[in-house]
């Protein structure tokens, strides 16, 4: 080939006008997102300190104009962010482009590494004071975070609140209020115990005192162990398991 200067000939003009076509499409690119550049950035739904900071410079890091901007790789870019759930980014004509966010709603801290939230998703958001604490086998996210919204419209009507959620790998569920009282719910029928908890509870306190634990695991009643003024569990007489005072409701 090297000697036929026809061949050679045919070759150097496809280079060439390979290179040319590189250059015009490059050349293109540029006039494109120079002629039709976004002149407004709107961003929907960034309710977090943190998102609405770190918004901007992923913006500044888009690449592209009206017609190259990559929207999927957009649109990834902002997931990526740790308050993020979903997000979608479009164009409007003339020179807009619109970024709407859902962001995570968080409802308690997982194991104590994670955020867990209301939809049984984890986010990379360090737990801070104030979320119930969850201690449960991974895996569990989702039916976790059914139950803590079954347990709040059950619990909340009458002033109380969680502290805490510990679920053994035996599935047995205990929970923790914020007033330091544990339920001891086991692995079945869960709101309908704790509904029962929240009917006479009220009326337990009355008869016996504040209390410390409540096992609910009994078909029609519980077990209510008593804590004296000095906070340390006093047993009933006549009670065979120390601490417990068992009453039963019907």
């Amino acid at each position: 080939m090297w000697d036929d200067p026809a061949r050679l000939g045919r070759l150097s003009r496809w280079l060439f006008s390979l290179a040319a076509l590189a250059t015009l499409l490059v050349a293109g690119r540029f006039m494109t997102e120079g002629f039709f550049p976004f002149r407004q950035v709107t961003v929907l739904g960034a309710h977090q300190p943190d998102t609405r900071k770190a918004v901007p410079e992923q913006v500044r890091r888009l690449r592209g104009g009206f017609f190259t901007l990559d929207l999927e790789a957009a649109r990834a870019s902002m997931e990526a962010l740790p308050w993020v759930s979903h997000a979608t980014v479009r164009r409007l004509w003339p020179n807009r482009l619109v970024v709407e966010l859902t962001e995570h709603v968080a409802a308690a801290a997982w194991n104590g590494q994670q955020t867990l939230d209301t939809h049984g998703r984890l986010f990379r958001v360090k737990p801070w004071p104030g979320l119930p604490r969850i201690h449960a086998p991974e895996g569990m996210q989702l039916e976790v975070a059914r139950r803590l919204s079954e347990f709040h419209k059950v619990l909340a009507p009458a002033g109380l609140r969680l502290e805490a959620v510990q679920v053994s790998p035996r599935h047995s569920w205990r929970l923790v209020l914020a007033d330091g009282v544990s339920l001891e719910l086991g692995r079945e029928r869960m709101e309908e115990r704790v509904r029962r908890f929240v009917a006479f509870y009220p009326n337990t306190v009355r008869r016996i005192g504040p209390v410390t634990q409540i096992d609910l695991r009994y078909p029609n009643g519980f077990a209510a162990q008593r804590q004296d003024v000095k906070g340390k569990a006093k047993a009933r007489p006549g009670v065979k398991t120390a601490g417990m005072n068992r009453t039963r409701q019907a």
